[in-house]
């Protein structure tokens, strides 16, 4: 049976920063691409940074293949908009567990190649995911808003946008239920889903390690 397309929100993106929001959900691929570059040009990885930067990419890329198990093949969509509610599993600690990966596997990228701007790069990655996914997020909470109404709005008030929390989510502030449990994706969909990020992560590692063989 043919699975049904995510529904979209019938609401106008009628405003500047949604409308950047939504290109940058949009290209979310292809934007740390010039930042990448930067990154292997300045590359000079050393031991310590490799490993540390391996553990911090570990943790991060553990999250967003937890996620996806989740949340499924809506972390892959070009178009804002959801076929239901994810409130389990790790949404149930954090409404953006896949973002809060997406900062630890980019943390761990730049600590991995170290360099002499490091310092300016880590600072760079947070200000970056700060802006990008701010108006993200934002775009997303409208849609989500405008699709589930009353169950997206106890859902927001009992789960933390960003900064996990140990307990999960209840729903009893509001009077409202949280679904605690929900479809559970197998480990091997999730690594299937996310060959793509694998592929990426590759390459700039690769690249930083020729570039600071050259640079030896």
């Amino acid at each position: 049976m043919k699975a049904k397309p995510a529904r979209a929100a019938v609401f106008s993106v009628d405003t500047f920063a949604l409308r950047v929001g939504d290109f940058l959900f949009r290209h979310r691929s292809y934007t740390p691409v010039p930042f990448a570059l930067v990154l292997v040009w300045q590359a000079e990885a050393t031991y310590p940074q490799v490993l540390g930067g391996l553990a911090l990419m570990a943790g991060g890329e553990l999250l967003r293949l937890m996620a996806v198990r989740t949340a499924g093949e809506s972390t892959r969509t070009r178009s804002v908009g959801a076929r239901q509610l994810v409130t389990w599993g790790l949404y149930s600690h954090t409404r953006n567990p896949l973002y809060i990966g997406n900062l630890l596997l980019w943390t761990g990228v730049v600590i991995f190649a170290g360099g002499p701007y490091t310092p300016w790069l880590l600072a760079a990655v947070f200000i970056l995911f700060l802006v990008q996914y701010t108006l993200i997020i934002s775009l997303e909470e409208a849609t989500l808003a405008e699709l589930f109404g009353e169950s997206y709005a106890a859902y927001r008030e009992s789960v933390p946008r960003l900064i996990p929390r140990l307990r999960k989510a209840s729903g009893a502030a509001s009077g409202a239920t949280i679904a605690r449990r929900g479809v559970t994706h197998p480990w091997r969909y999730a690594f299937r889903s996310e060959r793509s990020t694998f592929i990426a992560i590759a390459a700039v590692l690769t690249l930083t390690l020729i570039c600071t063989y050259f640079k030896a």
